[in-house]
C-alpha cells in the first residue's frame, strides 16, 4: 500500500510540477530537438505512471475478491445492505472507476480527432491529387501573392508554398523555407503534436499536460530552424522567417511563420543553430532516461519521505 501511494504521489507531483523543471531546461537554450523529446516522453510517461498507478489501485488485494466483477458484487453488496465496503474494495472500486475513466476520456477524444481528420480528408485528398507525382520532399506551388509555406502531416506528407515566395525572398532563402518544412515531416512533428494534443484534451485537469501542445509547437518550429539553419545557413533562415506572411493553417498543418517571430530570429542572430548529432543524440537519451524515469525516481522520494516520518 505504501509503494502504491509513493506511485500516486510522485505521479501528482510529476503533473503538476513537470512543466516547471521543462521550462527551466528550456531557459538553458538546450537543442530544441533534446527539449522536445524532453517534453514527449515526460507526458507519455506521467501518463503511462497514472494508468499504472490507478491499474494497481484497481488489483485485488487479497482472496476475498478475486477480479473485477467479485469486487463489483462486494461493493454492491456492501452498499444495498446500508453498510460501507472495506477499505480495501472502496479503494479497488476507485481506482477501477478511475482507470475506466481515463480510458474512455481517450477513447472519445481520439474518436473526435479522427472525426475531425475524415471531415478535412477531402481538401487534403485534392491539394495531393494537385501535387501529382511530386515526392513527399517536394512542394506544390500555389498561386498567391503573400509568401507562405505550410507542411501538411499525415501518411503521405505535403509541403505547400506559393508562387510570392519566389518574389519576395532570395533564392538562399527559399531553400532554407522549403528545408524548414522538410524538416516538419522528416521529424514527424505533426505526429508528436497530435499526441500531446490528443493528451491534453483526454486530461486537461494536469498542468503538465495543458503546457505541452504550446511548448511542443514553439519548439518543432525551433528544431526546424535549427535544420534548416545548419544545411542553408542562419541569414537564409532569419531573411525568409522575417518576411513569410501568418496565416491560418488547415487542421495537421505546421507554418512557419507565426510562432515566437522574434525570440526565434534572435536565436538565428546569435547564431545557434543547435547541437551536433552526435551531441543531440546523448542529450535525446539522457533527457529520454530522465523523463521516463521522472515519475518514479518522485514516488521513490514520497516513500523515502513517508518511511523517515514514521520511523
Amino acid at each position: 500500500m505504501t509503494a502504491l501511494i509513493a506511485l500516486g504521489a510522485g505521479t501528482a507531483l510529476v503533473g503538476w510540477h513537470g512543466h516547471r523543471l521543462l521550462l527551466r531546461l528550456g531557459d538553458l537554450r538546450l537543442d530544441p530537438t533534446i527539449l522536445l523529446t524532453g517534453w514527449l516522453l515526460t507526458t507519455l510517461g506521467f501518463v503511462g505512471s497514472l494508468l499504472a498507478a490507478v491499474s494497481l489501485a484497481a488489483l485485488p488485494v487479497d482472496s476475498h475478491h478475486a477480479g473485477t466483477f467479485d469486487l463489483a458484487g462486494h461493493c454492491w453488496v456492501a452498499l444495498s445492505s446500508g453498510t460501507l465496503p472495506r477499505a480495501a474494495e472502496a479503494i479497488a472500486a476507485m481506482g477501477l472507476a478511475s482507470a475506466t475513466l481515463v480510458l474512455v476520456r481517450l477513447a472519445l477524444v481520439v474518436h473526435a480527432r479522427l472525426r475531425s481528420r475524415r471531415r478535412n480528408a477531402p481538401h487534403l485528398h485534392q491539394l495531393r491529387l494537385l501535387a501529382g507525382d511530386c515526392r513527399t520532399t517536394d512542394p506544390l506551388w500555389i498561386q498567391d501573392d503573400r509568401p507562405i509555406a505550410l507542411a501538411i502531416g499525415g501518411r503521405s506528407g505535403l509541403i505547400v508554398m506559393s508562387q510570392a515566395l519566389r518574389d519576395h525572398l532570395t533564392p538562399a532563402a527559399v531553400h532554407a523555407t522549403l528545408e524548414h518544412e522538410r524538416a516538419h515531416l522528416r521529424g514527424r512533428h505533426h505526429l508528436l503534436l497530435a499526441v500531446v494534443e490528443t493528451l491534453a484534451a483526454a486530461l486537461p485537469w494536469c498542468p503538465l499536460l495543458r503546457a505541452a501542445p504550446g511548448a511542443t509547437r514553439d519548439l518543432v518550429e525551433m528544431a526546424a530552424d535549427s535544420r534548416a539553419a545548419r544545411r542553408c545557413g542562419p541569414s537564409a533562415v532569419r531573411e525568409a522567417l522575417s518576411r513569410l506572411t501568418s496565416h491560418a493553417v488547415p487542421t495537421g498543418g505546421l507554418a512557419m511563420a507565426g510562432r515566437l517571430t522574434e525570440a526565434r530570429l534572435q536565436r538565428l542572430t546569435t547564431g545557434s543553430v543547435g547541437a551536433n548529432r552526435y551531441s543531440r543524440l546523448a542529450g535525446c537519451s539522457a533527457v529520454a532516461v530522465g523523463a521516463l524515469m521522472l515519475p518514479t525516481a518522485a514516488a521513490a522520494l514520497v516513500a523515502s519521505v513517508v518511511q523517515c516520518a514514521f520511523v
